[in-house]
């Protein structure tokens, strides 16, 4: 008698129609996983289950009712409020709804899904809003036995255009439409910062769900990353040679007190990327040069093929750290 397949695994993906949460979502779908996604506006990347559901103002009882429904294994929360959202806001979507979460999660008890938090290197500083709020999430989400994988800069397919990268290679891409001239204002001071590909962000949540690594890392907040600053400027420079479109960079200088926009804004930090490598078995393997080539190719609709010898050029005359 033939034995029955078994069902795949479930992974629900909060925030599952952004930008990290629409690759966290691709990963488990890659490896064969039921995925669904909860989001504001029921939307979801091709494969998964799109689920209406706002975890600002949804309460502890709904949330548990939703979560006992659906019975996934594993629970990654890649929503919240990033740069450019008002403290209130930010202390609602980074910090309330977490612990609103948590509590329906506690209350399922022998049958609470496995939590991945998606944090940000920015908790260790906390000099800021979005920092406290996330450090906050942090503490709740170990505490309870869940996971916390911080976050540096993240760069490739689909990069927000509210980042600075983002930004200008939308800018790019329309000037590529329309022939616009098209001028980038960068600050003087030159920046080294660790840039994350998102994808290699995605397979890193994967790593951390599954055995053995899933044991190792209950109750743990990991620090994501390459270990490998690069200028700022010089990814600019990549960027724009990269999408073959003229562009004129200014210089400013910043102003006094304020901090950099969050595409351009990081912390300095030692090797403890390398702590979360080993407990997961995981490292990223895309350096910046593909990073931009997928950021590029996803907002401009450039096949791999079109632009090869511009890629190379620009891969050949980016330096990493």
């Amino acid at each position: 008698m033939a034995s029955r397949p078994r069902p795949a695994p479930c992974a629900l993906v909060l925030g599952g129609s952004g930008f990290v949460g629409g690759h966290v979502c691709a990963a488990f779908l890659a490896r064969g996983w039921e995925v669904h996604a909860w989001s504001r506006r029921a939307r979801a990347p091709r494969g998964a289950t799109a689920h209406t559901v706002d975890l600002v103002r949804a309460g502890p009882g709904r949330l548990a009712d939703e979560l006992a429904a659906l019975a996934p294994q594993v629970v990654v929360n890649a929503a919240g409020a990033v740069w450019g959202a008002g403290e209130e806001e930010m202390a609602e979507a980074n910090e309330g709804a977490v612990l609103r979460f948590m509590t329906a999660v506690t209350a399922l008890g022998t049958r609470a899904p496995r939590f991945v938090q998606l944090g940000t290197v920015h908790e260790h500083a906390a000099t800021t809003v979005y920092g406290r709020t996330k450090a906050a999430a942090t503490a709740c989400v170990t505490a309870a036995g869940g996971t916390v994988l911080r976050l540096p800069n993240l760069l490739g397919p689909g990069t927000p255009e509210g980042s600075f990268l983002g930004g200008v290679a939308a800018r790019l891409a329309r000037a590529a439409r329309t022939g616009e001239a098209v001028t980038v204002t960068t600050l003087a001071r030159r920046e080294r910062r660790e840039f994350l590909d998102v994808r290699d962000a995605a397979d890193a949540v994967l790593a951390s769900t599954a055995p053995p690594a899933a044991a190792r890392v209950g109750g743990r907040s990991l620090d994501l990353g390459t270990g490998r600053p690069v200028d700022v400027r010089e990814l600019l420079d990549a960027l724009i040679r990269l999408s073959g479109v003229p562009a004129r960079v200014e210089e400013r200088l910043p102003e006094p007190g304020r901090t950099p926009p969050g595409g351009l804004s990081g912390v300095e930090r030692g090797p403890s990327h390398e702590i979360a490598g080993e407990l997961l078995g995981w490292r990223a393997v895309r350096g910046p040069e593909e990073s931009l080539r997928g950021l590029w190719e996803a907002v401009a609709g450039t096949s791999s093929g079109a632009r090869a010898g511009d890629q190379r050029r620009a891969s050949d005359r980016l330096v990493g750290g």
